[in-house]
């Protein structure tokens, strides 16, 4: 089963119903919730999926261009971003290990301009492993980042 890539819909689902943008807004949020609740066990992470539709609704405006990996028909994961800056990267732990996260992120590196920085929680050691094989390196905290569970910023050294 190939992965396909395509441009993510960064449009208002409301704008035209029945269009991909609401198709797209539900497959990240289902992509996230069932992803989130693996990874960031370690701070009890428990959304409902209304929850994190209702988020990723507010976020779509944020971003300036996003990519979706499809398997059969059904979206297996999606990357998203301002700028240099990678803001999402989720596969749905039915498709984790599929390499569907390093297309994602290979797709990113290779915009122009290509993703420099993202954020991690440094708990989530899984993460941070991956980012690292892709050439990013801890550059330090968040900015106010520093809650109960403190994000680093990460950096891809650029040639």
């Amino acid at each position: 089963m190939p992965t396909t890539y395509r441009p993510l819909s960064l449009s208002d689902p409301g704008s035209a119903p029945g269009s991909a943008p609401g198709s797209d807004l539900d497959s990240i949020a289902t992509i996230h919730r069932e992803a989130c609740l693996i990874a960031y066990a370690f701070m009890g992470w428990s959304y409902s999926w209304q929850e994190c539709r209702d988020w990723y609704a507010g976020k779509l405006p944020e971003w300036d261009w996003g990519m979706i990996a499809v398997v059969d028909g059904e979206a297996a994961g999606y990357s998203a971003g301002m700028g240099t800056h990678l803001d999402q990267l989720f596969v749905h732990p039915r498709h984790q290990g599929q390499g569907i996260g390093s297309g994602l992120m290979r797709a990113a590196l290779k915009r122009t301009p290509p993703v420099e920085t993202l954020h991690v929680f440094a708990e989530n050691a899984k993460a941070r492993r991956f980012y690292a094989q892709c050439g990013f390196r801890e550059a330090g905290p968040v900015p106010d980042g520093g809650g109960a569970h403190p994000e680093l910023v990460y950096r891809r050294n650029l040639p």
